[in-house]
């Protein structure tokens, strides 16, 4: 019989694959590119408020339902699904209009949750357990492509056209190539005491590293819907154009690439909350900077380090789903996912109801709200050492 290696880095490398193909059309299209597109088709404020929260909204039975699909059908099949939904969402949206761009939206946010939670619990049970929250940082920094390449070429092939929909079918079906090169899934025991541990070892269901992950995802999704639904309203707010907007994204973007393995090292040599105040009081500082008048080089730093401050809160929550000691990785990196997807519906609808009252910059002062009251809650939080 073959052996596989302890470490299988093949399907470690192909899963890493898979996904950051997959992100650039599930993620970089339809919720990083597509609102500057209905933006320019003329939508306003509460248009794509509901666009971004139907993103979000879809999503969240992909990721209730993936772990029993899993259970029932394997990881790869609910994978493939996954990228199918999206890519017959995003097909589909090309030759629709409004108001069916939401049911376009809804189902490219469903493919997106399958391939989520079919994907990422296959991932983190195969790598070194010592090394796992550089794992989810490494890996984190693979999907923060998306947010980069997809404005790029989106620029390139001309923000006016429909183009933007057929890049997010062609990666969304290139991510199918290399998963075929993984192996078969290795089952998701639970971390329940065995006959080797004592029971003393047991934890808590709600114990205090979940409840972090908790605030964090419940926070963290509300933020990142918020500011990447609804950036090109921000934009125009300062007198700028599509091309203009997708630029800056593109540097929003590259941000969330660059900082994340940074976010994961100090999870695991600092500590998970010491790391997510850190970046909820960084995030304040920034949000307060973008709200004024800047140069263009203060604009362009300002947005990197807002890229990666908001997408580290994802990758906090997922430390935190990958490291807490009770059930099974796939059920808890479902349930810090749905409680992320939850607060994201929320975030945009309530950003852009700031933003029709008070214009622009309201989505900067969201967004710093989110991350005091984030802040705040962590505080009250215990560390698990305590």
């Amino acid at each position: 019989m073959h052996k596989v290696p302890e470490f299988d880095w093949r399907t470690i490398s192909a899963l890493n694959s898979v996904s950051t193909l997959a992100q650039v059309g599930q993620f970089g299209i339809a919720f990083v590119v597509l609102p500057v597109w209905l933006a320019q088709q003329g939508l306003d404020a509460t248009q794509l408020g509901l666009y971004a929260a139907s993103l979000w909204l879809g999503q969240f039975p992909g990721l209730a339902l993936s772990p029993l699909l899993c259970r029932r059908f394997g990881p790869r099949r609910v994978i493939v699904a996954g990228l199918l939904c999206s890519a017959l969402a995003m097909g589909g949206m090309a030759l629709a209009v409004w108001p069916f761009w939401l049911l376009g939206g809804a189902l490219a946010g469903l493919g997106l949750g399958l391939r989520w939670i079919g994907l990422e619990p296959w991932l983190y049970r195969i790598a070194p357990a010592e090394a796992r929250g550089r794992l989810v940082g490494f890996h984190e920094t693979l999907i923060a492509l998306a947010p980069i390449v997809a404005p790029v070429l989106a620029n390139q092939f001309d923000l006016q056209g429909r183009a933007v929909f057929w890049i997010g079918v062609a990666f969304t079906g290139a991510a199918l190539l290399p998963l075929m090169l993984a192996r078969t899934a290795p089952p998701d025991p639970a971390h329940a005491p065995t006959a080797h541990s004592p029971k003393v070892a047991r934890a808590p269901r709600w114990d205090r590293v979940f409840q972090q992950g908790v605030v964090i995802a419940l926070a963290g999704g509300m933020m990142e819907a918020a500011v990447s639904g609804l950036f090109a309203l921000f934009t125009q707010g300062r007198g700028m154009g599509a091309s203009q907007t997708a630029d800056l994204l593109a540097v929003f973007g590259l941000g969330g690439l660059l900082l994340q393995y940074a976010v994961g090292w100090l999870a695991d040599h600092h500590g998970l909350r010491a790391t997510a105040l850190l970046c909820a009081g960084s995030t304040v500082l920034v949000c307060g900077a973008l709200a004024f008048p800047l140069g263009t080089v203060g604009l362009v730093l300002a947005v990197f380090l807002l890229g990666g401050l908001i997408t580290a809160f994802l990758t906090l929550a997922l430390i935190a789903s990958t490291t807490t000691r009770f059930g099974t990785m796939a059920g808890n990196v479902s349930m810090i996912s749905m409680l992320y997807t939850l607060s994201a519906i929320a975030g945009p609808l309530l950003a852009s109801t700031a933003m029709k009252a008070s214009g622009g910059n309201a989505l900067m002062g969201f967004t710093a709200g989110a991350a005091v009251l984030m802040a705040l809650a962590l505080w009250r939080l215990p560390s698990p050492q305590e």
